[in-house]
C-alpha cells in the first residue's frame, strides 16, 4: 500500500490515493459485513437510495451505517432491503460512483461474479470515450479515500486497450482506469482460479475448493469435445500463450493435444525416461489447456528448460525439432513412424515429403505429394501410424516447391503398406506392379497410386506415350486375399502454417465439416519489447467449403479473392497431422 501523503493526515480535503490492490484490504477494519441496498427505504428524515452501500455495526447485524452518505448517521436496516456481499465486492461496486449504474451491475450476477474474480490478464470488452473497445486488465487499483468517515476503498480497473482499439477511439493513451460498470463482457477463463497458484482466500471452504480443482488438474483430462468449445475455447487469452519465439512448440502442442487425443499415450504410460518432463507436460499445460482453455507462458517455459539444449529456451526452432527433441531423446517413447526401406526398417516421428517438381502440377493433394514422395523413394509404411506428421515440400522458411497445397481430409495409405494386398487400378484383380511415372497421366486418374496385374500392366504400357516407363514390380503377397483388408485411411486433424518466421495452426476441433478454429499464441502484445503476448483461437469455418471441393473445383479457384486465414492455410502449409480412425477426437 502507497504511504498517505502528508497534507491528508490533517486535511479533509485531500485527494484519494491510488496504491495497488491487496486482497485483505488491510487499511479497511477488519469483519465488517458489507451490503448494497436493493429496495429503498427511509431512515428518520434520510431516503436510502436504490444501489447505496452500507455496512452493519453489530455482529447481530441490526444497525448500519451507509458509506455513500456524508453524515455518520447509525439506522435500523431490514434485511428484505439489502444484499449482503464480501468487501470485494463492495469495494467493486462503491467504485461506481453512480448508486443507480451500481444496483445494474449487481442485477447483471454472472456478470458481476466474473469481474469481482478479475485478475491479471484477464480479456474484457468495455465501455471508452463512448464507444466499445476490447483491452487486458493490467491491475486492480485500491483507492484509498483519507477523507471523512469512508470504512470502504473503492476498486478500480486498469486496463490496456489492444493495439489498434486505442487509435480507433482518438484515445492516445492505451491504459485506462475505468469502474466496474463499465465492463461489458470477460473472457471465460476468469471465473477459475488459477491452476498452480494458490489465491488469497479467505476462508476454509474457499481453501477447500481451490485444492479439489488443483486435484482435479493432475487426472487425466479428455479433449475439448466440440460442444465445449465455442465458450472455452475461442476469443482473445485462449490456447497457449506465447513467449520468446516459442511459436513453433505453442503451434506443436495446441494442434496435437487440444482436440486430439492421438498422443495421450505418452502423456501417462510408465515407460517414459524423463518422468518429470512427462509431469510438466501433463499437468502444466495439457490439462489445463483442456481444462481452462489457457496456458501461461511460464508453464511452457519450464518444459523449454528441460529440452537438454539452452537453445529450445530464446532461439527459433521448427516443429520436427522439437518432437524429436521430446519424444525421442527426453521421453524416448516408441518412434510414431516404421518405414521400410531397402529391405530395412526406419523408424522416425515424422515425415519429409522429397520430390522432384512435377510441373504439370500446379496445386497438389497431400495424397499426391505422399505417394509420389513413397515411390519416388521406394518407401513403405511398416504398420499402419497412429499418428502421421508431415512437413510438406518446401525448403527453409521461405521457398515452397507449390504456392498452394490442398491437404486431403482423408489420407489413403493402403497401398502404402508393405506386403498389403493390392488390386489392380484396371481390373480389380490381385495388383503385382506399381508405375510412379503413371501418377500424372491425365487419362489414368493422377493423384492416386497407379498399380496393375501383370496383364494390364502390359496393356497400359504399351500405349506410346508410356513404352518409356519402368514399373516396379510388387513386393510378393502370396497366400494374402485382397478382401482381407479394407481401405486404410487417416483423418486430417490439424496443419501448421509458417509465413517468414512465425508458426501458426489449423486444428479441427469436431466431425463437422466447419469445424475448425485457427490459433496464434502471439496474436497481439501488450506494451512494449518486455510486454507479454496475447494468444487467441478463432473460429475458421470456411476452410470446410475449399476442402471439401474437387481436386480441380479448387485448382481453378481465383485465390486473390479467398479470405486471408484460407489463403494462409493452403499457401502456407508446413506440417499437416493425421490420425488413424481408431483414435478418434
Amino acid at each position: 500500500i502507497l504511504p498517505r501523503s502528508p497534507a491528508a493526515a490533517g486535511d479533509s480535503t485531500a485527494t484519494p490515493v491510488m496504491c495497488m490492490i491487496k486482497s485483505s484490504m488491510e487499511m479497511e477494519s477488519k469483519g465488517k459485513v458489507h451490503f448494497i441496498v436493493i429496495q429503498e427505504f427511509t431512515a428518520g428524515k434520510q431516503k436510502i437510495s436504490l444501489g447505496s452501500i452500507g455496512f452493519f455495526l453489530d455482529a447481530k447485524q441490526r444497525r448500519a451505517r451507509i458509506v455513500d452518505l456524508k453524515s455518520k448517521l447509525d439506522m435500523p436496516v431490514k434485511k428484505s432491503n439489502i444484499k449482503v456481499m464480501s468487501r470485494r465486492e463492495a469495494g467493486f461496486l462503491y467504485g461506481i460512483n453512480s448508486p443507480q449504474r451500481r444496483y445494474e451491475v449487481v442485477a447483471r450476477e454472472k456478470l458481476f461474479t466474473s469481474i469481482c474474480s478479475l485478475d491479471a490478464h484477464d480479456v474484457i470488452r468495455l465501455r471508452c470515450n463512448g464507444s466499445i473497445a476490447v483491452g487486458i486488465v493490467v491491475s486492480i487499483l485500491e483507492v484509498c479515500c483519507t477523507s471523512g468517515h469512508h470504512e470502504l476503498s473503492k476498486l478500480l480497473i486498469d486496463v490496456e486497450l489492444l493495439e489498434g482499439e486505442s487509435e480507433a477511439l482518438n484515445n492516445q493513451n492505451r491504459k485506462v482506469k475505468i469502474d466496474a460498470g463499465e465492463i461489458l463482457t470477460i473472457s471465460s477463463c476468469v471465473c477459475t482460479y488459477s491452476p498452480y497458484q494458490h489465491p488469497k482466500l479467505e476462508n476454509k471452504a474457499d481453501r477447500k475448493e481451490c485444492n479439489a480443482v488443483l486435484e482435479d488438474i493432475a487426472e487425466a483430462i479428455p479433449p475439448v469435445q466440440e460442444c465445449e468449445t465455442g465458450q472455452k475455447m475461442m476469443g482473445l487469452m485462449k490456447g497457449i500463450q506465447g513467449h520468446y519465439n516459442s511459436c513453433y512448440l505453442d503451434s506443436t502442442l495446441f494442434s496435437l493435444f487440444s482436440f486430439s487425443s492421438v498422443l495421450d499415450c505418452i502423456l501417462h504410460s510408465s515407460e517414459v525416461y524423463d518422468k518429470k518432463v512427462q509431469q510438466i507436460l501433463r499437468r502444466d499445460i495439457v490439462n489445463p489447456l483442456r481444462k481452462y482453455g489457457f496456458v501461461r507462458a511460464e508453464n511452457v517455459m519450464k518444459l523449454r528448460k528441460l529440452l537438454r539444449c539452452d537453445t529450445f529456451i530464446t532461439e527459433e526452432k521448427d516443429p520436427e525439432e522439437f518432437l524429436s527433441a521430446l519424444l525421442q531423446e527426453i521421453l524416448s517413447v516408441e518412434p510414431l513412424l516404421k518405414i521400410r526401406s531397402n529391405n530395412k526398417t526406419q523408424k522416425c516421428n515424422s515425415y519429409q515429403i522429397i520430390m522432384e517438381k512435377d510441373e504439370a502440377v500446379n496445386v497438389p493433394t497431400v495424397q499426391y505429394l505422399l505417394e509420389k514422395s513413397f515411390l519416388s523413394c521406394d518407401l513403405k509404411f511398416d504398420e499402419i501410424p497412429s499418428c502421421l506428421m508431415l512437413q510438406m515440400p518446401r525448403f527453409g522458411k521461405k521457398f515452397k516447391m507449390f504456392p498452394f497445397i490442398l491437404p486431403s481430409m482423408e489420407l489413403d495409405i493402403t497401398d502404402l503398406l508393405y506386403k498389403i494386398p493390392r488390386e489392380c487400378l484396371i481390373c480389380s484383380g490381385p495388383a503385382e506392379y506399381e508405375c510412379s511415372q503413371c501418377m500424372k497421366d491425365p487419362l489414368l486418374a493422377p493423384g492416386s497410386s497407379k498399380q496393375y496385374c501383370h496383364l494390364c500392366e502390359r496393356q497400359v504400357h504399351s500405349h506410346k506415350d508410356r513404352q518409356e516407363h519402368k514399373a516396379q514390380r510388387i513386393e510378393s503377397t502370396r497366400g494374402l486375399h485382397s478382401t482381407s483388408m479394407s481401405r486404410q485411411k487417416l483423418q486430417l486433424f490439424a496443419v501448421l502454417c509458417i509465413k517468414i518466421s512465425h508458426y501458426v495452426s489449423f486444428v479441427k476441433y469436431g466431425p463437422g465439416r466447419q469445424s475448425w478454429v485457427f490459433f496464434d499464441s502471439m496474436a497481439r502484445r501488450l506494451g512494449d519489447k518486455k510486454g507479454s503476448n496475447v494468444p487467441a483461437i478463432q473460429p475458421c469455418p470456411q476452410l470446410g467449403h475449399y476442402l471439401s471441393m474437387s481436386e480441380e473445383q479448387f485448382a481453378a479457384l481465383d485465390f486473390t479473392r479467398m479470405d486471408a486465414l484460407s489463403k494462409r492455410f493452403f499457401s502456407d502449409a508446413y506440417m499437416c497431422m493425421y490420425q488413424y480412425p481408431d483414435y478418434s477426437m
